[in-house]
């Protein structure tokens, strides 16, 4: 055992004195206060303990904090953070010698040995334990020289009195960045936050010039800790290599590149895949729907082959944001008679696209043109064979989990190209839906104008039965009316209280409704194609909360208009006449068919999609369980490709990858774009702050009827919880999983969306006004506004602002 006063280590021993120990050690060496204190090295029986309380006794210590330092911890890969023990005011040398027993034990502790088992480079060899008399501290905190999530900046956090609170996350801090150069704040906001903090900018400006000198001296951006004491002095208590730098950029994962006359559009895949997708998504459903797209592309001749429409050439991410590359599919309309870029628009986006760049591809000739055509209405001729196609694939298809984690890759490995079957047959009658409903709006455009043609679209797509979305909340009534019936005190339960209840106690009619629900609809979800959304029958309480919203309403279905489709129908036949009226006739036959077979086959393939859902989430509980991750969210982090390697591997660098990913994903989803761009999307901020009371939002409308009423900006699905009766819904997106809502609100206004999309069919059947594309809606309205929703025109008007009076 050897015991050496901070200071004064031999550089050729610091690295066996551990991280912590050298850090302090440099800065005593560099001139930095740290409080005095010593290291003990290579302890290891109770006579070496004993040694070392003497020394902490007879040199003066009174209080003190004990503290580990391995020699893989505080690294410049790996920092072991929270891994091994630290005691704080120990008193007395019995208290130091069972401080210093629990120290170097735990550096084999289970904490310290799992965190070794994911990261095996982390792995420490030996135990140094530091004494250090306590600083009774005013305020404590951290700065880092380089801000691990906006590099370019400090980031300074401080607490008043010690800094444990800080460090555990139990206690909010003041944060302050500032500008490297002159340490003031890196914006007027932060300028304001620095002069107004109880650090005060003077303080503030010590403790960061002071760290950025320690980290030239060191050489390194720090990671540094530290303490204010009651006279002001300034004690650095820590100094170590940052570990969590931003070593991968937001956007990381973005596909191919992207040219100027490019039309990129959040539309339509922003419905089935709304904000910022996982890794693991955009590794398999999202490669799927491309594969699909570039699959039709091929059958339909736009393309020779695969080579000539390469992956990533559809389906767009960036920022892992999904986007549609229209300018790929517009090769349609230089390759098949009747497709067109106007087509294209309005199949995908609902709307035509205007002023559209010229783009780089040459017409075929007739008779090419003219082939192409004939195979691609075959192509959407085959909607009703692949819809059954679909429903044996979807009723067949399991993946058994109960194997090893590399036994289980394996068979979902071997299994994907199901997952691109089920959506590739999904998009057959998808693009049939897609192009009857545009062809329809194509021969309306003959007489009327844009805004009247949507509206007449949506009443003709009114009452269409056995459709699978619009199930889900008669199913939903179902379930409410038998357990009100059976037991009136439901109204009143909590969400665990209701899951009890179902599970134990619910009588013969409310168990089989649900039972026949969760056999119909258990495999749906809010935002269902992403793989990290649990399922509704692999999440019972969150189902809960959605049957307790319907439970509230009464679960009676509403009154409706009777025949409103015939009357729609036969009022847009008597207004046509000749060759125009059959067009008509047969196009609205078609759109109906293509939207019931278009939700069924999307029920289908999201219950393929969710067998897969649940075997990736069983392999992340048995890689956790394993030690190879730390948790098993993390697995969504990683593509399917990287699982494998992890797998075979146990490769650290993958964990801290998707570690830090995982902390990308919040900065991503805040990550705003318009539906429709030339070129590279750039994220865009809309300033609201003087958007007052009759501010008018330009929207698409979508199901007709105008209603009034106050907002609720829905983001999550706690926001959807919060949802009173009458209020007006706004969302980025309209999703099947918010179906369960419709029963509460009075109307609904969304920032994408088109005739054709989920949320959009569900509205329509229950007679709810809805505006969809409302530009930046969730941004430009607030909850408690009161708005006027006309979707017969698709404008929402802000009445007056939460609070003002009416």
């Amino acid at each position: 055992m050897e015991i050496y006063e901070l200071g004064t280590i031999p550089e050729e021993l610091e690295a066996f004195a551990g991280g912590k120990a050298k850090g302090l050690n440099r800065l005593k060496k560099f001139g930095f206060d740290i409080p005095r204190g010593f290291v003990v090295m290579d302890a290891e029986t109770e006579d070496d303990f004993l040694q070392a309380a003497y020394y902490y006794a007879d040199r003066g210590y009174k209080s003190v904090a004990v503290r580990s330092s391995a020699t893989a911890e505080d690294g410049a890969e790996f920092s072991s953070a929270g891994q091994y023990s630290t005691y704080l005011d120990v008193s007395g040398r019995e208290a130091v010698i069972t401080a210093l027993r629990a120290c170097v034990e735990s550096l084999n502790s289970y904490t310290a040995s799992k965190y070794a088992s994911f990261f095996p480079q982390a792995k420490s060899a030996k135990m140094s334990v530091i004494v250090q008399e306590m600083v009774q501290a005013a305020a404590a905190g951290v700065c880092f020289t380089d801000n691990p999530v906006a590099h370019g900046e400090i980031l300074l956090e401080a607490v008043r009195g010690r800094g444990e609170g800080l460090v555990s996350g139990a206690v909010q801090a003041d944060s302050y960045r500032m500008n490297r150069s002159t340490l003031q704040g890196v914006n007027a906001e932060e300028a304001v936050r620095l002069n107004a903090g109880y650090l005060g900018r003077e303080t503030a400006e010590q403790i960061a010039g002071s760290a950025m000198l320690a980290a030239s001296k060191f050489g390194i951006e720090l990671d540094t800790e530290w303490a204010i004491d009651g006279s002001g002095k300034l004690f650095w208590l820590q100094a170590r290599p940052i570990t969590v730098s931003e070593d991968v950029p937001i956007d990381e994962l973005d596909g191919k590149p992207v040219y100027g006359t490019d039309i990129m559009t959040t539309c339509n895949i922003g419905e089935m895949l709304p904000g910022a997708v996982t890794p693991l998504t955009l590794s398999t459903s999202v490669y799927s729907i491309d594969l699909g797209m570039r699959r039709m592309l091929v059958i339909s001749g736009s393309y020779k082959n695969y080579d000539a429409v390469p992956e990533g050439s559809c389906a767009v991410s960036f920022n892992n944001i999904l986007f549609l590359n229209l300018s790929t599919i517009y090769k349609m309309g230089y390759s098949v008679i009747g497709a067109n870029v106007e087509s294209v628009g309005l199949s995908i986006c609902g709307r035509l696209i205007t002023d559209v760049p010229e783009q780089p591809f040459k017409k075929a000739n007739v008779f090419v043109r003219l082939i192409n055509a004939v195979k691609y209405f075959k192509f959407l001729l085959s909607s009703n064979k692949a819809r059954k196609k679909l429903a044996v694939l979807a009723d067949v298809f399991r993946i058994y989990e109960d194997k090893s984690a590399e036994l289980l890759y394996n068979e979902i490995d071997g299994k994907l190209i199901a997952l691109n079957e089920s959506l590739w047959l999904h998009y057959i009658t998808s693009a049939h839906s897609g192009a009857m409903s545009s062809a329809l709006y194509v021969v309306l455009s003959k007489k009327y104008k844009d805004d009247e043609i949507k509206g007449l679209i949506a009443g003709v797509l009114e009452d269409i039965p056995d459709i699978e979305s619009v199930d889900i909340l008669r199913s939903l009534r179902a379930i409410a009316r038998a357990l009100i019936k059976e037991n009136p005190a439901v109204k009143g339960y909590t969400a665990k209280e209701l899951q009890e209840y179902c599970e134990h106690y619910c009588g013969r009619e409310s168990d089989e409704a649900l039972s026949c629900f969760l056999k119909r609809h258990g495999h749906r979800a809010v935002r269902e194609a992403e793989m990290r959304s649990k399922s509704w029958h692999n999440d019972a309480e969150g189902l809960m909360e959605y049957l307790r919203t319907v439970i509230a309403s009464g679960g009676e279905e509403p009154k409706k208009a009777e025949k409103s489709y015939e009357t729609n129908y036969n009022k847009l036949l008597a207004d046509n006449k000749g060759s125009l009226r059959g067009a008509i006739k047969y196009l609205v036959k078609q759109s109906r068919l293509g939207v019931r077979n278009r939700e069924f086959s999307k029920s289908m393939s999201m219950k393929v999609l969710d067998v897969f859902k649940r075997a990736y989430a069983s392999l992340g509980g048995i890689l956790a369980e394993s030690g190879a991750l730390p948790d098993a969210d993390l697995i969504y982090f990683l593509t399917h490709k990287e699982i494998g390697s992890l797998i075979r591997q146990k490769n650290a660098a993958l964990v801290k990858l998707a570690l830090q990913r995982r902390r990308l994903l919040p900065e991503q989803q805040e990550c705003k774009y318009k539906d429709i761009n030339v070129g590279k999307p750039e994220q865009i901020k809309l300033d609201t702050a003087n958007l007052a009371a009759g501010a008018v939002i330009e929207g698409a409308a979508i199901s007709r009827g105008v209603v009034t009423g106050r907002a609720r900006i829905v983001k999550t699905v706690d926001d959807a919880n919060k949802l009173q009766k009458g209020e007006i819904m706004v969302a980025s997106f309209t999703d099947i999983g918010w179906s369960p809502y419709y029963c509460l609100v009075g109307g609904l206004v969304t920032e994408v969306g088109s005739v054709l999309s989920h949320g959009a069919v569900v509205a329509r059947e229950y007679a709810l006004p809805l505006v969809a594309n409302a530009f930046n809606a969730t941004a430009i309205i607030g909850t408690g506004d009161l708005i006027n929703v006309n979707g017969n025109t698709g404008h929402v008007t802000i009445l007056s602002r939460a609070g003002e009076a009416v």
